[in-house]
């Protein structure tokens, strides 16, 4: 995040200890308005799960799998199309889910 705010926003983060005039010259308002703001490539982004691809790759990535018939090759894994396996697991962790919940309300788990 301290190379993000030095890079993005020319921002010392030692400033958050330095004070001007009795005030913090950068406060944790600053600091999280413009960590909010980040591009999706900074390395705050993709460590918070982002995969560094911005709106237009994602389009070009579409239009590329709409005219080549398959997805693109550098898709991030996230994105990737599910096979039916994914899908089997995925349905069998929502019915467990969903028993739980029910049994929950039940009053039979506490």
């Amino acid at each position: 995040m301290e190379s993000d705010l030095s890079r993005y926003h020319q921002i010392d983060y030692r400033d958050r200890w330095r004070f001007r005039k009795g005030r913090r010259r950068l406060t944790l308002r600053m600091i999280a308005v413009r960590v909010k703001h980040l591009p999706p490539e900074s390395a705050t982004a993709r460590a918070t799960g982002g995969d560094g691809w911005r709106l237009e790759d994602h389009l070009l990535a579409d239009i590329y799998g709409a005219t080549a018939g398959q997805a693109h090759p550098w898709l991030p894994k996230h994105e990737t199309p599910r096979d039916a396996e994914h899908e089997k697991r995925r349905a069998a962790a929502l019915a467990r889910k969903r028993e739980r919940e029910r049994a929950i309300a039940a009053g039979e788990i506490t």
